[in-house]
């Protein structure tokens, strides 16, 4: 049931591509309805502007601007939300724009027309990222359904020690392992069903999912460790995280915890906006967490999310769906189109990096996105930051630290809220409470 396929460390990128085609079509025409509002015009490619702008050239992303002299680590892939994928990305030296006419939905081939409304054409242009659905390995975990009383007292959820390791170890008694710390509010961590796979550095099938990748840091003593779930953007590939959130995830690894980063889907739907992962994931999800708790010392109050783009609504959306357990979640341009319910009455603390209204445009508008993502967490009594770096899509890599430095300060149910006066000293001026 698991395969593992060696890889180096975290600091390596994947730089293989799946193609996505069929995919976008489908996620990219829902999306288009839903952005009428959008400042984008069929002519213009999305976020663009025709004037030139008198910041132009002065290599810093200001407002209306997604780029500045390079592209930075934004490619054709995410530019175009995986409708043309291979070539090369540009950036418009008159308005600052990424220009995406070096880009094409085949290798070698013309660039995407900008002329027509219609979706990108599907089929054809590589292999779907929709994967069958997991079966005949262990079953499905449903969430939440670990977190029934311990001893008696009905306020410590256990968690989950059922199950095998990959490496052949010895099964647990279902329900054994250790409960959860107490605190405001516990964590229920799901129950382990089926085979565990092996904490190490490298790409895993996993309840048949194949690419799966896997960074994971020297086991501490006690359990300690926190975990990260990275959902990656739309055309790109599961070793996003160490570009786009390094600081997140060298501080991950470095005290012993692991990051989970998909690179395909059993099954996408619109929480990812362009389908490219979706709510079945969650359930391959539970299990990956349940695992870490029970082999790797994870502790059930450090269990941490985020991405970009994509993947960045999909974070927000897995902060909702899996608030037993989700601490807290941050989103790189992602937010919240379709919204997520929640799953108990926790509200993990959320963190929205996004650009400049009218600049973080890929589809929709993801500033807008970011801002409904803090109104929807904010009315049910989350605490919320937002950050908005002025610039283009994706632009937040360099508020990893931050980030990091969230997550520190906010394991599950923390109370009372550590920062609910003022951000920390140091913490990046381009955020603020909402």
């Amino acid at each position: 049931m698991l395969s593992h396929t060696r890889s180096g460390s975290v600091g390596e990128v994947a730089t293989s591509r799946l193609g996505l085609l069929g995919k976008i079509a489908a996620g990219a025409a829902v999306l288009l309805a839903l952005s009428a509002g959008c400042s984008s015009s069929p002519s213009t490619p999305p976020g663009a502007t025709s004037a030139p702008l008198v910041t132009c050239g002065n290599g810093v992303i200001d407002a209306m601007e997604q780029c500045d002299g390079n592209v930075g680590a934004v490619t054709c892939a995410i530019a175009t939300m995986g409708a043309a994928p291979y070539g090369t990305l540009a950036c418009s030296p008159s308005n600052c724009q990424f220009d995406t006419m070096g880009c094409s939905a085949t290798p070698g081939g013309p660039p995407p027309s900008m002329t027509s409304t219609a979706p990108p054409p599907t089929g054809g242009a590589g292999v779907p990222v929709n994967q069958p659905p997991p079966s005949g390995n262990g079953g499905v975990t449903a969430s939440g359904t670990g977190g029934g009383p311990s001893g008696g007292d009905g306020t410590i959820p256990p968690i989950g020690g059922g199950g095998t390791t990959a490496g052949g170890g010895a099964t647990g008694a279902a329900g054994a392992g250790m409960p959860a710390p107490m605190g405001a509010m516990d964590p229920i961590i799901p129950m382990v069903s089926g085979d565990c796979p092996t904490w190490a550095n490298g790409t895993i099938t996993f309840m048949g999912l194949a690419g799966i990748q896997i960074a994971a840091g020297a086991k501490p003593a006690d359990a300690s460790a926190p975990m990260l779930i990275y959902w990656h953007g739309t055309g790109s590939t599961s070793g996003e995280y160490a570009f786009m959130a390094a600081a997140v995830a060298n501080g991950v690894t470095a005290a012993g915890g692991v990051i989970v980063s998909f690179q395909g889907t059993t099954g996408g739907d619109l929480y990812s906006g362009t389908n490219i992962f979706g709510a079945s994931d969650l359930k391959l999800i539970d299990q990956l967490v349940a695992c870490a708790v029970k082999d790797h010392n994870i502790d059930p109050r450090k269990i941490y999310v985020t991405g970009c783009s994509a993947g960045g609504l999909m974070s927000i959306a897995t902060a909702a769906l899996r608030s037993n357990y989700i601490a807290a979640a941050a989103s790189n341009s992602g937010g919240v189109t379709v919204p997520p319910a929640f799953e108990n009455a926790h509200v993990p603390p959320i963190m929205t990096v996004h650009g400049k209204m009218g600049s973080d445009v890929v589809i929709i508008d993801f500033a807008s996105a970011s801002a409904s993502a803090d109104t929807l967490f904010k009315g049910k009594g989350g605490f919320t930051i937002d950050c908005d770096t002025g610039g283009g899509h994706c632009g937040g890599a360099g508020l990893a630290g931050d980030v990091w430095k969230f997550f520190q300060a906010h394991p599950f149910g923390v109370s009372p809220e550590p920062w609910a006066m003022a951000l920390p000293p140091g913490f990046s001026t381009q955020c603020m409470i909402k």
